[in-house]
């Protein structure tokens, strides 16, 4: 039976569609799934698919945005229901929605609204009188309903899509890695302004940028497939610029070196080197002008027959070497510590 269970991302609405299709043989969240790919989705719209026979499928991972509804799917969870004409409709599908919707609605406390495709699209769907079976009222809200069944499930794993989507409805071209053009510059500067880094703004999708996008795919719930469709182009229209954690902002090179970064590591053992070649330098100098590391190591037997081979000349080009290698260590710890406070690495 099913079991609702509230995902990790905001849902306010859910949404009610069906198939556009009668025909037996499509019948099925794989049926769907094909479709939608076809059209260069990625997979399944849809959250939940119901049969003719009232057994419901998984469709989309409930954690993940739909693709279901242009301009609407953020925040919302979409049903399916096979079927086309509202005749052949089974009482076993309506008792199966009704359960699915109250078990959401009970999830949520009564504050989700209940909505069907054709209020924000100009579709028919669903051709059910869902308002009726619902006893929505006019703000959508669910009604008194419950059945005594339950609402079977089978789970069929993460298969994907059902109603047949319309082509490009973005108008937006479809974005992959390879990709070039005026429209993936455009991308690239979106996600730039959103705080995803993509390396130069060239207008070529290449792997800084593939990377940006499955970052922002996975920070908005959608699949995280690399490719920029409908559904990413729908969040990048509403998304805001992301906040970064109060841990990355205040990264020191020292705690991303501890942390297990080799190129932290690598710029502190730089550093250190820098800092021995200059001190001996520095210590070459004095010793030639004025033997006083002589007279301080002799007891100690430390530097003496180094220092002495050493001119001063010797001395300033070791010194000058030491402050060039501390400072291009100091620079690449600071790049790599800004990198991490700015999101561009971890």
């Amino acid at each position: 039976m099913f079991q609702f269970k509230k995902p990790n991302r905001p849902v306010t609405k859910v949404f009610i569609h069906c198939s556009a299709s009668d025909n037996p043989d499509h019948d099925n969240v794989a049926t769907m799934d094909a479709w939608h790919k076809a059209n260069g989705w990625s997979g399944v719209g849809y959250h939940l698919f119901c049969r003719k026979s009232g057994e419901g499928e998984i469709g989309r991972p409930m954690n993940k945005t739909p693709a279901a509804q242009k301009g609407h799917n953020r925040g919302s969870i979409a049903i399916c229901l096979h079927g086309l004409v509202e005749g052949k409709f089974t009482k076993a599908q309506t008792d199966w929605l009704i359960e699915v919707c109250f078990q959401i609605n009970q999830a949520y406390g009564g504050k989700v609204t209940f909505h069907g495709h054709r209020e924000v699209a100009n579709k028919t769907c669903p051709v059910i009188d869902y308002t009726s079976i619902l006893k929505l009222d006019n703000a959508g809200r669910l009604g008194d309903v419950r059945t005594k069944k339950g609402a079977r499930i089978v789970d069929l794993g993460d298969l994907s899509n059902l109603e047949e989507p319309e082509a490009n409805p973005s108008g937006r071209p479809m974005l992959v890695y390879g990709a070039q053009g005026i429209a993936v510059r455009f991308l690239q500067e979106e996600l730039t302004q959103l705080g995803y880094p993509v390396g130069a703004i060239d207008s070529d999708f290449g792997g800084l940028l593939r990377t940006a996008v499955l970052a922002f795919q996975a920070d908005n719930h959608l699949i995280e497939d690399g490719k920029v469709g409908d559904a990413t182009y729908e969040a990048l229209s509403e998304a805001s610029p992301r906040v970064l954690s109060q841990a990355r902002t205040s990264k020191t090179v020292a705690g991303l070196a501890l942390d297990g970064s080799r190129i932290a590591q690598a710029s502190m053992a730089q550093g250190l080197m820098g800092s021995t070649f200059t001190a001996g330098g520095v210590l070459a100098v004095l010793e030639e002008n004025t033997g006083m590391v002589s007279r301080l190591a002799r007891n100690v037997g430390v530097y003496e027959g180094i220092l002495k081979s050493l001119g001063p000349w010797i001395g300033v080009v070791v010194v000058v070497g030491g402050v060039i290698v501390l400072l291009q260590a100091i620079k690449a710890g600071r790049a790599r510590r800004d990198d991490a406070r700015t999101g561009k690495t971890l």
